[in-house]
């Protein structure tokens, strides 16, 4: 270690073995923090539901026809453009399902050929170590905002193949001057996804990497976070499973 931060390593070894000896590191920066019993979560919580009394957005579930980008055609929905970059919905047949409740069932499954790139930045603060998540908007949420990893995106949202903006803080993925404590592929849920595996990484950055941040993320210890997922729809699950191995 030098000056509190992980000394990166360029040995080639198993990736596994790698990722090991980082988050031992990691969780015994953590385990050694003796964290403030005053920095509770009720602040966190009134930030978070102040966020969502000021979002404006409007959701409704509306028929697939009324959509104005999606078609139905040979039997798939589908995003017009039809490039890929976008999921599909279409048909799976499922027979001599041993151990399931009933043998065989057919059912409509998300199929997208990407998965996400799911990543957690973390930075050692003082005497502490804090994870940087991120109030995010998506539309099937409960209360609209949940705490979200700092980067959850796609290869197209990286690439900006929908034309929409660049994911904040992408630039601290892959890059060489931070510290990759680790990084899995992770099964996404397989009752609604085909075949889909999201990345998860958490992505240590130098403590005296000075980032900005807007008002949609906010710096919280393990600590914290631990407390929040006992709230009901403040944490999302993609952040309970990249931090799962701490």
């Amino acid at each position: 270690m030098v000056g509190g931060s992980y000394q990166r390593q360029d040995v080639k070894m198993n990736s596994n073995k790698y990722y090991s000896t980082r988050l031992d590191w990691l969780r015994k920066k953590i385990s050694s923090i003796r964290e403030n019993k005053d920095i509770g979560v009720a602040p966190v919580i009134k930030w978070l539901e102040q966020k969502r009394k000021k979002n404006k957005v409007e959701v409704n579930l509306a028929l697939i026809p009324d959509l104005k980008q999606w078609v139905y055609k040979n039997g798939i929905i589908r995003h017009k453009a039809n490039n890929g970059h976008f999921f599909t919905v279409e048909g799976v047949t499922i027979r001599k399902a041993e151990g399931r409740e009933v043998l065989e069932w057919d059912q409509p499954i998300f199929n997208q050929k990407e998965g996400g790139i799911l990543v957690i930045l973390c930075q050692q603060q003082g005497n502490n170590i804090k994870f940087l998540l991120h109030a995010k908007f998506e539309p099937g949420n409960i209360s609209k905002l949940q705490l979200a990893p700092t980067i959850q995106a796609t290869s197209s949202n990286l690439k900006q193949h929908h034309k929409g903006k660049k994911p904040h803080f992408s630039e601290y993925w892959n890059n060489p001057n931070t510290t990759l404590i680790y990084k899995a592929s992770h099964n996404e849920e397989g009752g609604r996804f085909w075949q889909k595996s999201n990345i998860n990484a958490i992505v240590l950055l130098d403590k005296n990497e000075n980032i900005k941040l807007n008002d949609d993320y906010i710096w919280l210890t393990l600590g914290q976070i631990k407390k929040l997922m006992l709230y009901d729809n403040i944490v999302n699950p993609f952040v309970k499973t990249i931090l799962s191995p701490l």
